[in-house]
């Protein structure tokens, strides 16, 4: 156990190296000039003499290799840099922001497995009923709507109509609840009927089929047999959704004023603030790396024969 887990933790090195190369070579390769940027923040109307000044200060006028070895050491210090809209360390920006992303990403996946789960055990219980055609409608619906218009509607209606959320503010757990149901939106549906189909499939099995004629409850069959069946491919689908949400936040967190990293990389782009989209980048990237890594050592608790793939 400890071996495949070493080597997997060895395989996260050279992912992340390369992805330290990426988000340094698109950050270099993008449009607008950094050194215009912060010269243009330091004197409000900069001359090219200052600018030229500005970039020789931090070093942008040096070989690429060098500047990538120079901004890898400070990476691995957790130094990226400081901002160039606010001055401040680009880590302390994003840090600022990561606890409202981190709240409403938790939020969100917890909806998501307390409604998606049971939905789709009754669906799957009470296939061909009307219950499951009821919510075969609402998996239908929830995968066609856009997640955006959902929030605006949602906004419009708790917020101008009804005032239980601020429109504005983007605090209380008001505002973070409905979020988080915008954010799951477009994820109902593919949960509920990925667990309606593989629970069918498991109870259709003849060994199910004993079991029920030796009178063992439906209930029993469903948890101790049924869910620990399709539980890789469950735990594999809500990694991707976790990755999603938490990735994905910027438009949902714009919608609902929330200050979140999403938003705040929103107006990085907006103002090519390089070293806080580096640092947004690269956390992104490792908490997607370590996702990927805490799900694979699940699998390998699951089913032994992942250990020696």
């Amino acid at each position: 156990m400890f071996k495949y887990i070493f080597k997997r933790i060895l395989f996260m090195i050279p992912v992340l190296l390369a992805i330290t190369i990426i988000v340094f070579s698109l950050s270099e390769f993008a449009s607008g000039d950094a050194a215009r940027t912060m010269a243009e923040r330091k004197y409000s109307h900069p001359t090219k003499a200052q600018i030229e000044e500005v970039r020789h200060e931090y070093g942008l006028d040096r070989p690429l290799h060098k500047k990538y070895e120079a901004w890898l050491s400070k990476v691995l210090r957790g130094d990226f840099g400081n901002s160039y809209l606010t001055g401040r360390p680009a880590i302390q920006e994003l840090t600022g922001c990561f606890s409202e992303t981190l709240k409403l990403t938790g939020v969100s996946f917890f909806l998501l497995v307390i409604i998606t789960i049971p939905l789709g055990i009754f669906s799957a219980v009470k296939r061909g009923t009307i219950l499951d055609k009821i919510i075969g409608l609402f998996s239908f619906v929830s995968v066609s709507m856009p997640s955006f218009w959902i929030g605006l509607i949602l906004l419009y209606v708790l917020g101008v109509k009804l005032n239980l959320i601020s429109v504005i503010g983007g605090e209380g757990i008001g505002v973070i609840l409905a979020a988080a149901f915008t954010m799951d939106i477009g994820y109902f549906g593919v949960i509920t009927e990925l667990v309606r189909t593989n629970l069918s499939n498991v109870l259709a099995q003849d060994y199910v089929r004993a079991m029920k004629s030796r009178g063992i409850s439906n209930i029993k069959i469903v948890m101790k047999h049924g869910l620990k069946n399709i539980f890789i491919p469950i735990l594999t689908q809500f990694s991707f959704i976790l990755i999603n949400l938490f990735c994905g936040s910027a438009i949902i967190e714009s919608v609902f004023s929330i200050r979140g990293i999403g938003e705040l990389a929103l107006v990085s782009v907006q103002c090519h603030d390089m070293p806080v989209l580096q640092c947004f980048i690269l956390c992104l990237a490792i908490f997607v790396v370590m996702v990927n890594l805490i799900v694979d050592i699940i699998y390998s608790c699951v089913d032994k024969r992942i250990r020696l793939s």
